[in-house]
């Protein structure tokens, strides 16, 4: 069963040493990059979460999920969103449907409204990323023709909440 679990000591390791293919890493950072950057978001006050993502009690992935209240320079989304700025299956686990499940767990999450209610969802994804298009797809996210701050060839992905 594919679960969202909070990043521990216990599994800190793990998380990070997870990678994708090769032919992938021009789409993601590492997710020590993405914990990073989590932590800078916190410091200035952008509510954020990162979570491993087990099947059943293995560590399988990682996603990263940023509250974004409207107008926010650094994103510049015109209204609140929850922005999915990361999600990643490990290379030895992808293929399996774990992704959809993760997406799943997601989106669940983000119904809670842990920090606030939204307008829409939001994530990010490279147009030759045609795999986790498809997936985005069938969640029924909707590319748009804005583009993430410093980087035009990462286009913004809209799912209406």
């Amino acid at each position: 069963m594919i679960e969202l679990r909070d990043i521990t000591w216990d599994n800190f390791w793990d998380i990070i040493n997870l990678k994708t293919y090769d032919s992938q890493t021009n789409f993601l950072p590492s997710n020590a990059i993405f914990m990073a950057e989590a932590y800078i978001n916190l410091k200035f006050h952008y509510p954020d979460v990162c979570f491993a993502v087990y099947n059943d009690d293995i560590p399988i992935g990682f996603t990263k999920i940023v509250f974004v209240q409207k107008n926010e320079k650094q994103f510049s989304f015109a209204e609140n969103t929850y922005y999915i700025d990361a999600l990643m299956i490990g290379e030895n686990y992808q293929g399996k449907g774990y992704g959809k499940a993760a997406l799943t767990q997601i989106l669940h999450f983000i119904e809670k409204e842990p920090w606030g209610s939204v307008e829409s969802i939001k994530l990010s994804c490279y147009d030759e990323n045609e795999a986790a298009i498809a997936l985005y797809r069938k969640f029924g996210f909707k590319k748009t023709k804005n583009h993430v701050k410093d980087n035009d060839k990462l286009t913004i992905y809209v799912k209406d909440n």
